[in-house]
């Protein structure tokens, strides 16, 4: 090969050089397809999850620091530190100031939005003309927590929620715990009468137990609130939770609800909750629409109870005073059962004047109880009398009885309500048994007046105890309850003597 060969392979590849150099196209990067995208995000999702389970002590916080906020109705104590409402103090119920109605369990925060891990808070509070909202802030490694109290001037339900988010790369699932600490209704009085303590109610049944009989958790599958009773007063936290317990702590009792949290890389998820703190006036419980009316226990009646209450307060609206309303109350119920008493009655005076005949038969055929009872049925027959012709009337009206009494053992309406005179709380025992006294004696009359098929001179005297029994037992009652016994006692006496005169 020749230099002029050589020299023009040479100049060749140099143009073909320069060319791919600044003339030929440039490769384009390859595209991002969107099953490359969709790869991508599974593999960050596809890191195991992290799972946080609740501390079984909560994390000591070295200095316990509180703040006030103060509405119309309630004074709440929070704890700066966790973000809990340490304790809540009731002070106004319509237009009367109350005292001493106060929900703190004093060694720990009495009502408690609990986050796995996260037990250092700090706070930020803003008042507005109408509410308060208090929002309290923390983390733990890659999960922020918001805790937000709305708390209105004029209303016992706080309403809140708490926002969880996961700023990392692996979702995490974790538990909410929200309840109350044992010992927090240790302020308020007891009621032989009424049940006080843990509740938990499910959709369907009102679970509670008493502190002192708890042996082992009682558990309730989505309870829709948890809180804790006394007679009057209620503090509740309502979510609509997973599972809820109550579980004995020495010599008192948590109950809680748990609701189980997923919340994914870069995501964030917010649980509503409210927090009452009253009273258990039934109205005002069905307004918030959580079912925090079912913590008050009617009984089997409850379906005729409301309504009894319903016209107690119709009357008290109309008269201004609740004792009166009683009174009218009863005498209402008395004309709706006018006519199974009046059987009853009609029935109890015709058997009373065959008592004489009775006695004759009994004597007759003592030796011979078949024909004894043979006998006895042929009169009835032969005087028209139906034997339980007083029995089942009178059966009938039990459950009105029962409604109504607990109706007025229930009622927070009657608390610190006056009748008359000596008589300034309807809530509570006649201060000097008068209306006790006074009720025993319209037993008596009431007894003198009624025939009595009863010959049995044990049995007699165990009928004439029955004044005596009742006037000891309603010593204690609370005095409405006594007003409308005694009441309806009169009412009856009234009706019993136009009977005798009817019917000779």
């Amino acid at each position: 090969m020749n230099k002029n060969t050589l020299l023009a392979f040479g100049l060749s590849a140099l143009v073909l050089i320069g060319f791919q150099i600044f003339f030929a196209p440039k490769p384009q990067p390859a595209a991002t397809t969107p099953e490359s995208q969709t790869s991508a995000v599974s593999d960050a999702q596809s890191q195991p999850a992290v799972k946080l389970e609740m501390e079984k002590a909560p994390q000591a916080v070295e200095k316990l620091e509180t703040f006030d906020i103060t509405t119309d109705l309630a004074t709440y104590t929070f704890n700066a530190n966790t973000g809990n409402i340490r304790k809540a103090v009731v002070t106004k119920y319509g237009k009367r100031d109350l005292e001493n109605i106060v929900f703190d369990s004093k060694t720990e925060d009495s009502f408690f939005i609990t986050v796995p891990l996260v037990s250092k808070y700090t706070a930020e509070v803003k008042e507005g003309d109408k509410e308060t909202t208090v929002t309290f802030s923390g983390s733990q490694g890659d999960m922020v927590v918001a805790k937000k109290y709305v708390i209105s001037k004029d209303s016992y339900l706080v309403k809140g929620d708490v926002t969880v988010s996961n700023t990392g790369g692996r979702t995490l699932n974790l538990p909410l715990r929200m309840g109350l600490a044992g010992g927090i209704n240790s302020a308020l009085k007891e009621d032989k009468y009424t049940f006080g303590g843990p509740q938990m109610f499910d959709g369907k049944k009102l679970r509670e137990k008493k502190v002192s009989k708890i042996d082992e958790p009682v558990k309730a599958e989505k309870p829709l609130w948890v809180g804790y009773t006394s007679k009057y007063f209620l503090a509740a936290v309502a979510n609509g939770f997973d599972k809820g317990e109550i579980v004995k702590k020495d010599d008192v009792a948590d109950v809680y609800g748990d609701t189980e949290v997923q919340v994914n890389p870069s995501d964030r998820k917010t649980v509503e909750f409210s927090v009452f703190a009253g009273p258990k006036e039934y109205d005002l419980l069905k307004t918030y629409k959580l079912k925090l009316e079912k913590s008050i226990d009617f009984g089997i009646f409850s379906f005729i109870a409301i309504p009894m209450l319903k016209f107690l307060k119709i009357f008290y609206n109309y008269v201004h005073n609740y004792g009166v309303a009683i009174v009218l109350l009863t005498i209402v119920v008395k004309l709706l059962t006018f006519p199974l008493t009046q059987k009853s009655m009609v029935s109890m005076k015709k058997m009373g004047s065959l008592a004489p005949k009775m006695a004759e038969i009994k004597e007759k055929y003592k030796a011979d109880k078949e024909k004894m009872n043979q006998a006895t049925m042929e009169l009835y027959k032969k005087e028209g009398v139906n034997p339980f012709g007083g029995c089942f009337p009178m059966l009938l009206q039990i459950p009105i009885f029962f409604a109504l009494y607990k109706t007025l053992l229930l009622s927070i309406e009657l608390q610190g309500a006056p009748f008359f005179g000596w008589i300034t709380d309807l809530s509570l025992k006649d201060p000097y048994y008068i209306t006790p006294i006074i009720m025993g004696v319209t037993m008596f009359l009431q007894q003198k007046m009624s025939p009595s098929t009863v010959q049995d001179p044990i049995q007699q005297k165990m009928f004439m105890l029955m004044p005596v029994i009742f006037t000891f037992m309603f010593l204690t009652f609370p005095a409405g309850l006594v007003v409308y016994w005694l009441t309806n006692n009169v009412l009856s006496i009234a009706q019993q003597y136009y009977i005798n005169k009817k019917h000779g």
